[in-house]
């Protein structure tokens, strides 16, 4: 099932990515701001969200996704977007990252809300035809669904999501790619996911739940969602993604030494060591090495309530 550009009142709203990127905190590497914003800027025209559109967005982090709707979204939408995540996660920190885009000239249509995604919207008064403003015209999952804590979070947001949304759009990387280049990102997804598993307690990893897209199906059609358009793309050169992956598994001592303390049999232990070395080799073999590693294919979807 293929998901085709809708032709709708959107594409000359974007402005260009490097237009986009100056409401970016993160200025460390421009090139691969510019990739990323193009990639996303690409998932909004396939999905076709219109001028207008009020958007609630899951887990927007330091809101590289976020700048990117607000701009196609235009004067008259609005985005929500909702993140548990610690004030201090991530580099920049979350709510440095997110203040400085409150403070760029796309601020006005944003509001960031600091919450659990359920609980947000189990706490709402549901919408009445009078307040259909107060509803949304899409809930929005852009790389986010890998950060998730548990496996059944998603079907669990997805089940309390109406009658506040009737679309979900979802943006994942696949765990599979049509690139040899991206065969590190793959595997350091599984070892990362895997020691996640294995871990008495959540960490602030990246990859918490790499779900694949037949599972993200399932748990949607398990929530009352159906499946009504998909497409795999192959993501821009320039974003570091996967070479930021790989190299961690590589070459990171914090990772390293949460390899070292899992409890965990011999056997399992054997076979971690064993996923980093297949990492590895898989890097050694690329012209380039650890510079030459691109990301994952990714996979992007339209969801429908059911009727």
């Amino acid at each position: 099932m293929t998901l085709h550009p809708v032709n709708i009142a959107m594409a000359d709203s974007l402005m260009s990515p490097q237009e986009v990127a100056t409401c970016l905190l993160d200025q460390r590497n421009p090139a691969h701001n510019i990739a990323a914003l193009e990639h996303r800027q690409r998932l909004i025209r396939t999905w076709g969200i219109p001028l207008g559109s009020n958007i609630l967005e899951i887990g927007p982090g330091q809101g590289d996704f976020t700048v990117a709707l607000a701009d196609a979204v235009g004067p008259a939408g609005r985005i929500v977007a909702i993140d548990n995540c610690p004030p201090g996660y991530g580099t920049p920190p979350v709510e440095e990252a997110q203040a400085f885009i409150l403070a760029s000239h796309l601020g006005p249509r944003i509001e960031f809300v600091r919450g659990d995604p359920i609980e947000y919207l189990s706490s709402r008064t549901e919408p009445t035809a009078a307040a259909s403003p107060k509803k949304f015209d899409f809930i929005v999952f852009c790389h986010c669904v890998w950060y998730f804590s548990k496996p059944h979070y998603l079907a669990q947001l997805l089940r309390v999501a109406p009658p506040w949304a009737g679309t979900a759009l979802v943006a994942e990387w696949s765990l599979s790619t049509s690139l040899p280049e991206a065969f590190p990102h793959v595997l350091s997804a599984l070892l990362n996911n895997t020691l996640e598993s294995l871990q008495s307690d959540s960490s602030l990893r990246n990859i918490r739940t790499a779900q694949t897209p037949p599972q993200i199906i399932q748990a949607a059609e398990s929530a009352g969602w159906a499946l009504r358009m998909e497409q795999v793309i192959p993501p821009a050169p320039g974003q570091l993604d996967g070479r930021r992956e790989a190299r961690m598994v590589i070459a990171s001592e914090y990772f390293k030494s949460d390899l070292e303390a899992v409890q965990v049999n011999e056997g399992v232990r054997q076979m971690l060591y064993a996923m980093r070395d297949a990492v590895a080799a898989s890097v050694a073999r690329l012209d380039g090495g650890i510079d030459a590693v691109r990301a994952m294919d990714v996979w992007l979807a339209r969801f429908e309530l059911s009727e």
